[in-house]
């Protein structure tokens, strides 16, 4: 058997050990030295500390615990009103005002009539085309191009 850990020693001490592991572990003692060296220490260590005198305070001091526990928790007042939900909220809805008003205003760029003025406006959505302009097409069906065009 491998030798037990330090809270195993002190658990057969303190009698916490189950039936099995209690017998298995006393057997283990008869033939490890070492073990029964720290067992010894253990024991030694356990008789000191209950030698030693309990302290009094001279003044009660659960009494002075007692009135600090059964305080109520202070409840924190939100500086916000509950309508926004407080200042987490701010930002999200500012960028989600800011999306759709860019998204309202890019469409209307994009769908503004044909005149003469919007046509270089047009040809900047051609960069969202398969082949952007200037690239080589392979095939006209392929770029979405009537047959005969360039």
């Amino acid at each position: 058997m491998i030798c037990p850990r330090h809270d195993e020693l002190s658990a057969y001490i303190d009698q916490a050990l189950a039936p099995r592991e209690h017998a298995r572990f006393e057997q283990h003692l008869q033939g490890c030295p070492v073990c029964q060296r720290q067992l010894t220490a253990l024991q030694a260590l356990r008789h000191d500390l209950h030698a030693l005198p309990s302290p009094t305070l001279g003044f009660d001091l659960a009494s002075r615990l007692e009135g600090r526990l059964q305080r109520p928790p202070r409840r924190r007042q939100r500086p916000w009103p509950a309508l926004w939900g407080g200042p987490g909220w701010i930002p999200a809805g500012l960028a989600a005002g800011l999306a759709l008003v860019s998204g309202v205003w890019l469409g209307s760029l994009l769908l503004a009539g044909g005149s003469a003025a919007t046509a270089p406006r047009a040809a900047m959505v051609r960069v969202f085309d398969p082949v952007p302009p200037g690239g080589l097409c392979a095939a006209a069906e392929l770029c979405r191009l009537p047959k005969g065009m360039p």
